[in-house]
């Protein structure tokens, strides 16, 4: 063979690798790219921007309300908040975790109290305390264990039984709230069915939920659930009529038997002769149903099934159901990333059936800012504007809405 004619055969094989190559290069080209689904994405990117904003003391302090900036309630908010979402979309980056332990630990006080680090202003003792815990038996390690069991010892002693001076016939009775000092039955201070969730909840994960402390609170579930087997007189609304008291029971639940301006339902005016009562809503009824779990109430029992059919009977989403339309006080707006992810934990609590999911997704999708944060820009009523706290707040709602 002639020098040219190999030259020629070289060439020609060249051109033939190199044309395979070019092939190949356009198959992978036009592979389409793996992306992650879009109701994934979204929970990834809160994730990603709540991570972005832990401080270097582990902790995370809000740069709108100078109640949260020590960090302490909201902290284990947040933390709790990640370490639910499973961890392929929480993205947690190295040492993260345990510098936001480190930050709880550091804070916590000898009566085993979160938020209390500064005697004049509290922050959201109960509250902190309870999701600190929760964080603590998820992530913590063996040595946590008599730091969990100080925590839910100052939990159990603040739940309004004998113990506080409350007997059973109080309508605050079995209840759990603010967590702050002086408090009797004369002065409930701040006590609801949100406190008595989040300490609920806490009490049962840490194995500290005891048959007294479940009986009690069931006490004052029936109350704010206004059930028939209570047979204890509903509290009276403030400048109505009196009147006899009716069965109004609709398996809802309303937010304070005690704390009664905070109902944000507001009341049935009194008439023929009937006595006004405040109504059921769809937050309270929530956390009245994840109550009602947490203090051992079978999920087959007539009064988390009432609850749940409550929710499924009204499905608003851009809306909170129970509230009305002309109230004085915006709290739908206000609480509109709440109203999403306390429905959501209670319907998945329940695995309830319907489209609930999708509804949350498709009314977050377009709230979700550029950075991956969310912001209640309605109202600052209750604190949904700060970042932080929204942001987290509908993290919970997302990650029960991944299926």
């Amino acid at each position: 063979m002639s020098p040219l004619q190999q030259f020629g055969r070289r060439s020609l094989k060249a051109l033939t690798i190199s044309v395979v190559v070019l092939l190949l290069a356009g198959c992978v080209a036009r592979e389409p790219a793996r992306t992650t689904p879009p109701r994934l994405d979204a929970l990834s990117r809160a994730c990603r921007f709540l991570w972005s904003q832990q401080s270097a003391d582990g902790g995370w302090h809000s740069e709108t309300y100078g109640l949260m900036r020590s960090g302490q309630s909201l902290t284990p908010y947040v933390l709790h908040a990640l370490l639910r979402t499973a961890e392929e979309f929480r993205e947690e980056p190295q040492g993260a975790r345990d510098r936001a332990l480190a930050f709880i630990r550091a804070n916590v006080n000898a009566d085993g109290a979160l938020g209390m680090a500064d005697k004049m202003v509290m922050d959201y003792p109960t509250h902190a305390t309870s999701f600190a815990i929760r964080c603590l038996v998820l992530a913590g390690n063996k040595q946590d264990r008599a730091l969990i069991d100080r925590m839910c010892d100052w939990l159990a002693r603040h739940q309004f039984t004998e113990q506080l001076g409350f007997e059973p016939a109080h309508v605050a009775y079995g209840g759990f709230g603010f967590g702050g000092v002086g408090v009797s039955p004369q002065r409930t201070g701040v006590m609801d069915v949100v406190h008595t969730r989040n300490a609920l909840q806490a009490l049962r994960e840490a194995g500290r939920s005891s048959d007294a402390i479940c009986k009690a609170a069931q006490i004052f579930l029936r109350m704010v659930q206004r059930h028939p087997d209570d047979k204890r007189a509903q509290p009276a609304v403030p400048g109505e009529p009196e009147g006899t008291q009716a069965n109004t029971y609709d398996g809802g639940f309303y937010f304070s038997p005690a704390f009664l301006a905070m109902n944000k339902g507001l009341y049935e005016s009194a008439r023929d002769g009937k006595a006004a009562y405040f109504r059921s809503y769809a937050t309270a009824t929530s956390d009245g149903l994840l109550a009602l779990l947490a203090a051992g109430v079978a999920a087959s029992d007539s009064r988390v099934i009432d609850a749940q059919q409550w929710l499924l009977a009204r499905p608003e989403y851009e809306t909170t159901a129970g509230l009305p339309p002309d109230a004085p006080t915006p709290w739908g707006e206000a609480m509109f990333h709440y109203h999403l992810a306390t429905r959501a934990e209670a319907l998945a609590a329940m695995n309830a059936p319907g489209n609930w999911r999708q509804k949350t997704r498709e009314v977050l999708k377009p709230r979700q800012r550029a950075d991956g944060s969310y912001r209640n820009e309605n109202t600052p009523l209750m604190k949904e504007d700060d970042p932080l706290l929204c942001t987290a707040i509908t993290v919970n709602a997302l990650l029960r809405c991944t299926s």
